[in-house]
């Protein structure tokens, strides 16, 4: 047994930091056990806190940070597979483990399926077992992290990309009608970009969209949207507006601050930006419909030699508006 201890040491040095652990169940001697266990596989390697209610759990998880939950289906207060969504929600980057008394294959799956990394039978399989699931699941959680952000966010520029971008403004839309709060849609192309990714090279180009993205998301909220739509081609999407003028005031700071020089290594390059601009819901349309008004506005800023906006207007006699 010592021997088999001094193996289990000498990996959990191996695996490096310590992991912090919420142990969730409500049978002492169930969890006296599982943590017995972890002691056998490495006594530096894991930090177990131990709570025996789904309520604890979730504040725990609200006030603490964690690298994986164990966690038993059947508490005081949850039961089944409704308790792996209930964690998943109160904190989505977690890795999770089941540990369950039921050898199912399907609530297995089912677990999986709702969230879970991995799903264990108490008493099953050898010590080692557990601590390698606890490793695996949290590297599994990782790696299927990164797969969402890479999904989701443009590489280059660190910004929402495309896809999440949609999404975004379909939400936006909808707040936008339920809360009678009109938003601004800005479609943003770069003057003059092409020349300096030609003259200076695709490294400094580069470098520049970066510090485009920077100036951006300087320009604006925290609760406002940022994307890169692909090239040289950004949009934004402002919330919580009151007046028309609120848009203009933004488009007016971001063509300022985009004409000011960038400064990149050695290189000094100096561009515009033409953004065309639509209001929802005064322009009442679907998501691509939207963003071929706000194009064709900037196409309009673009014949007007860059560095302006314009707005997309839906009736010839409207003017710009504030809204109660």
């Amino acid at each position: 047994m010592n021997q088999w201890l001094g193996g289990g040491q000498q990996k959990a040095q191996a695996w490096g930091a310590m992991i912090k652990i919420l142990l969730v169940e409500d049978n002492d001697v169930d969890a006296r056990l599982t943590q017995d266990i972890l002691a056998e596989w490495g006594m530096e390697e894991f930090e177990i806190i131990h709570v025996t209610r789904l309520s604890d759990a979730v504040t725990r998880l609200a006030r603490i940070r964690f690298d994986a939950v164990l966690l038993d289906l059947s508490l005081p207060d949850g039961y089944g597979l409704s308790t792996v969504r209930q964690m998943q929600a109160a904190n989505p980057t977690i890795a999770i483990i089941v540990l369950s008394g039921l050898n199912d294959q399907t609530l297995a799956l089912q677990a999986l399926q709702n969230g879970a990394q991995d799903y264990l039978v108490k008493g099953q399989g050898p010590s080692e077992l557990l601590a390698r699931s606890i490793h695996y699941a949290i590297e599994r959680k990782r790696a299927e992290e990164r797969l969402t952000y890479l999904a989701q966010y443009d590489q280059l520029t660190g910004l929402v990309n495309r896809t999440l971008f949609r999404d975004r403004l379909i939400q936006a839309m909808a707040r936008s009608k339920r809360l009678q709060q009109p938003l601004g849609l800005m479609l943003l192309d770069l003057d003059h970009f092409k020349p300096v990714n030609d003259t200076m090279g695709h490294s400094v180009g580069d470098q520049l969209l970066k510090a485009v993205a920077e100036r951006l998301q300087e320009c604006v909220r925290e609760v406002d949207s940022v994307a890169r739509m692909g090239g040289d081609e950004f949009t934004i999407i402002l919330e919580g507006l009151t007046c028309e003028e609120d848009i203009t005031l933004v488009a007016q700071r971001i063509t300022k601050r985009l004409a000011e020089p960038f400064h990149l290594g050695e290189h000094r390059a100096l561009i515009g930006v033409s953004i065309g601009i639509t209001v929802y819901p005064t322009d009442d349309h679907e998501v691509d419909e939207l963003l071929k008004h706000a194009d064709a506005a900037m196409y309009r800023a673009k014949q007007q030699g860059g560095s302006s906006f314009q707005f997309h207007i839906p009736d010839a006699s409207s003017s710009s508006t504030c809204f109660s």
